[in-house]
C-alpha cells in the first residue's frame, strides 16, 4: 500500500510538474532576431497543456492551444520585409476566453523581418574576423550595420535523437566593436547582399571545425550509404551518456600525460631565475628538424633590441603558427598562448614590458602529437611605434623533457548524425533563404562519396525546412604545395566531389576560391574575396540577378578537333581572359597517366588544349593541384574553379 502510494505521489508530482512547464520557445527566438519575409512564419514552443495563445506580430496576431504534450506552433501570415516589431506570446488559462489577459508572456524585441541565411561547415566557416584582421582591417573598423543580425551555435551535438532545442550565443548587429566574433565569411556575404538587396539579412552560422559531412546528415539519410547501417548501430547511437563515459576516462588520461610533462620538465620555471644562463641552451634554426620526430615540452629563447625612444611602449609579437600549443612571455611576462597548431600567433604586449637594449622572447612549446614545428613562411618580428624588428630564426634551445605521443581523445562533435540532431534539427521548418556550406578539408581521407553524401544532405535539409532552398557551396582553395606533375591527392579530390555536388544538386552554385588561398594556412585570412562571391552566387540563385558579375565559368563541351581538345565554357560573363602569361594547370590523360598541356584561350568563352600525336579522345582537368596557380577567369575576377572534363 505504501508503495502504491508513493508512486501515485511520485505520478502526481510529474503531472503537475508537466502542468506547470512555463510559457517558452526555442532560445533563437530572442531579441534582435530576423524573420524570413513573404512566407508564413512559424513560431512555437511550449507550455501549460490546454493553455490557449495568442501570437502577435506587426499587427498579425494567431491564436492556438497548447498540446497535451505541452507543445504549441502557430503560422503568421506573409510579411514584407521591415521592423524593428515586437514578437508576442501571450498565454491564457483554458477556462478564460480570448482576450483576457493572460499568465504568462513572452516578448522577443527588436525583431526585423528580411532575409535569413543559413551557414554551416567546419572551421573556415567558423574563422572569426579577428583570424582576419591582417586582411581586413581597413574594411570593418568603420562598418556598422544594424541592418544584419548575426546568430552563431555554439558547439554541442546528439548522437540519439534531434534537439527540440539549440544553445545560442545573442544575435547581434554588425559594429567595429562587436565583430571580432562574427565569421568572417558570413561577414562579408551579408555585407555585400545588404547593400545591394537593401532589406535586412540574418545570418545564422551552425559550423563547427573539424568535422565531417557525415556529422551533419540525419540518421535515416546516413543509413542509406555503405557501412553506415553497422556504424549506427553502435551504442554510442543509443546511450545518451555515452560521450560522459569515454570522456571520464580519456580525460584522466591526458590529465596524467600533462602532469608527468610538467613533473619530468628540467626548464619550466628554473628559465624565470635571475642568474639563469640561456646560453647553455644549443642553438637551432626553428624551421630544422630539431624535434626528431619527438613529442614533449621544448623551450626557445631570442632576443630584439630596442632603442630608447620605443622602450615602454605598446607592441604586437607575431610569432608565426607552430605545432601544437605554446606560452610566450616577454621580459618574463605572459603575453599569450594558443592550444593547437593552426592560429597565427598575434599577441599583444602591454605598455611597460619592453625596455631599452635587449628583450628576451621565452617561448614554451608543448608538442603533443605528430612533428613539431614552426611554420614556414608567417610572420615572426616584433611591431613596435610603427617599426618591424624581425626575429632571428636562430634560437636557443633546450629539451624540457621528451615523451610519448599524447592518449588520444574522441572529438565528440565530429561524431556522425551528432550535429545535424543538436545544430540542425532544432531550427524544424524556420524559413531561410538560402543555405552556404563551407566544408570539405575533414573528408580529404575519405573523399569518394563526398558528393553523393553532400547531395543526400542538401536534400535532407531542404526536406526538414519544407522548402528548396538555393545552396551555395565554396571549393576549397589553394593550399599545401605545388607539384611538378599532376597530383591527384585528398585535397584535389574534395575539390571535384564538389564540382560534382554543385552540379547534382539543384539550384547549387559553386564558389571557387583557388586564388584566395595560402600555402602554409588551412585557413587562409581573404575571405572578404571570397563572401563576395558567394553573395554574388546568392544573388544569382535566391533573387534571379541575370548581372554578369554573379556568373561563375564552367565548361559545358569538350571536343577532339585539329589535334587539340576544344573546351566550351558557360556563364562565363563578359568573357573569359588570361591572368599572368600564358594559360596554366591544365592537364590531359594520356595512357593512364595524367601530363601538363599547353593550352590557348580562343575567345572569350573557348581554350583550345593541345594533345599528343595519336591521341583521339581524351579527360582534360583544370587546377589539379594542391596549390595551383590559376591563370583562366573571366573579366569580372571570378577564377574558372577547379574541373574535370571528357573529350568527345
Amino acid at each position: 500500500m505504501k508503495r502504491f502510494l508513493l508512486l501515485t505521489g511520485l505520478l502526481l508530482a510529474g503531472l503537475m510538474g508537466w502542468a506547470q512547464r512555463p510559457l517558452s520557445m526555442p532560445r533563437f527566438f530572442s531579441d534582435g532576431m530576423v524573420l524570413q519575409r513573404d512566407v508564413k512564419i512559424p513560431v512555437w514552443g511550449w507550455g501549460e497543456p490546454g493553455s490557449r495563445l495568442l501570437v502577435g506580430l506587426n499587427g498579425k496576431t494567431v491564436k492556438t492551444t497548447v498540446g497535451a504534450d505541452g507543445s504549441w506552433k502557430v503560422y503568421l501570415p506573409k510579411m514584407k520585409a521591415g521592423g524593428p516589431y515586437l514578437l508576442k506570446v501571450e498565454q491564457i488559462p483554458s477556462s478564460q476566453p480570448f482576450p483576457r489577459d493572460g499568465k504568462g508572456i513572452l516578448e522577443v524585441k527588436n525583431v526585423l523581418v528580411g532575409d535569413v541565411f543559413l551557414c554551416s561547415g567546419q572551421s573556415n566557416m567558423e574563422l572569426p574576423i579577428r583570424r582576419c584582421m591582417d586582411k581586413v582591417a581597413d574594411e570593418v573598423k568603420d562598418y556598422s550595420n544594424d541592418q544584419i543580425r548575426y546568430l552563431k551555435f555554439p558547439h554541442q551535438y546528439n548522437y540519439v535523437r534531434p534537439n527540440d532545442d539549440v544553445r545560442i550565443l545573442p544575435w547581434q548587429n554588425i559594429t567595429p566593436q562587436n565583430c571580432s566574433e562574427v565569421g568572417a565569411i558570413c561577414y562579408f556575404m551579408a555585407r555585400e547582399l545588404q547593400e545591394s538587396i537593401g532589406v535586412p539579412i540574418g545570418i545564422i552560422n551552425s559550423s563547427v571545425g573539424g568535422t565531417q559531412v557525415q556529422a551533419w546528415m540525419p540518421r535515416e539519410v546516413l543509413a542509406t550509404f555503405k557501412g553506415y547501417p553497422e556504424e549506427l548501430a553502435k551504442q554510442k547511437y543509443h546511450q545518451q551518456n555515452w560521450p560522459d563515459s569515454i570522456n571520464r576516462v580519456e580525460m584522466k588520461a591526458f590529465g596524467d600525460w600533462e602532469r608527468t610533462m610538467m613533473a619530468t620538465d628540467t626548464v619550466l620555471n628554473r628559465w624565470r631565475a635571475a642568474d639563469y644562463d640561456f646560453e647553455k641552451w644549443q642553438t637551432v634554426d626553428v624551421f630544422s628538424d630539431w624535434s626528431h620526430g619527438r613529442n614533449g615540452s621544448y623551450w626557445f629563447e631570442t632576443t630584439v633590441t630596442l632603442p630608447r625612444e620605443l622602450a615602454a611602449e605598446r607592441a604586437v609579437l607575431r610569432f608565426g603558427a607552430m605545432k601544437d600549443a605554446d606560452s610566450i612571455f616577454v621580459n618574463g611576462t605572459f603575453v599569450g598562448n594558443t592550444t593547437y597548431e593552426y592560429p597565427p600567433r598575434i599577441y599583444q604586449v602591454k605598455e611597460g614590458v619592453l625596455r631599452e637594449g635587449e628583450n628576451r622572447i621565452v617561448v614554451h612549446l608543448m608538442s603533443q602529437s605528430g612533428r613539431a614545428n614552426f611554420t614556414k613562411g608567417k610572420l615572426y618580428q616584433l611591431e613596435v611605434g610603427g617599426q618591424v624588428f624581425p626575429l632571428s630564426t636562430q634560437m636557443h634551445m633546450a629539451v624540457g623533457c621528451t615523451m610519448p605521443r599524447r592518449p588520444s581523445s574522441t572529438y565528440f562533435v565530429d561524431t556522425p548524425t551528432g550535429l545535424y540532431n543538436a545544430m540542425i534539427a532544432p531550427l524544424q521548418d524556420f524559413p531561410v533563404k538560402g543555405m552556404l556550406w563551407y566544408q570539405g578539408e575533414s573528408n580529404q581521407g575519405n573523399p569518394d562519396t563526398y558528393a553523393d553524401m553532400l547531395t543526400a544532405m542538401v536534400g535532407a535539409w531542404r526536406k526538414q525546412f519544407g522548402r528548396n532552398f538555393p545552396a551555395v557551396i565554396v571549393q576549397l582553395p589553394a593550399y599545401m604545395g605545388t607539384h611538378d606533375q599532376p597530383v591527384e591527392t585528398g585535397w584535389t579530390k574534395i575539390r571535384h566531389q564538389q564540382y560534382l555536388a554543385a552540379q547534382q544538386i539543384e539550384g547549387a552554385g559553386l564558389v571557387p576560391t583557388l586564388d584566395t588561398g595560402e600555402f602554409n594556412d588551412i585557413h587562409p585570412q581573404d575571405k572578404n574575396l571570397a563572401g563576395r562571391r558567394v553573395a554574388q552566387q546568392m544573388r544569382r540563385l535566391a533573387y534571379g540577378d541575370k548581372g554578369v558579375d554573379c556568373d561563375v565559368p564552367k565548361p559545358v563541351s569538350a571536343r577532339v578537333a585539329g589535334g587539340k581538345v576544344i573546351i566550351t565554357f558557360g556563364e562565363v560573363g563578359s568573357g573569359l581572359t588570361v591572368k599572368g602569361e600564358r594559360l596554366k594547370d591544365f592537364a590531359i590523360l594520356v595512357g593512364g597517366k595524367y601530363q601538363w598541356a599547353e593550352a590557348t584561350l580562343i575567345d572569350g568563352h573557348t581554350v583550345a588544349v593541345s594533345l599528343p600525336d595519336g591521341v583521339t579522345a581524351t579527360t582534360v582537368r583544370y587546377g589539379w593541384d594542391d596549390y595551383p596557380y590559376p591563370s583562366l577567369f573571366n573579366k569580372e575576377g571570378m577564377p574558372v574553379p577547379q574541373f574535370q572534363i571528357e573529350a568527345k
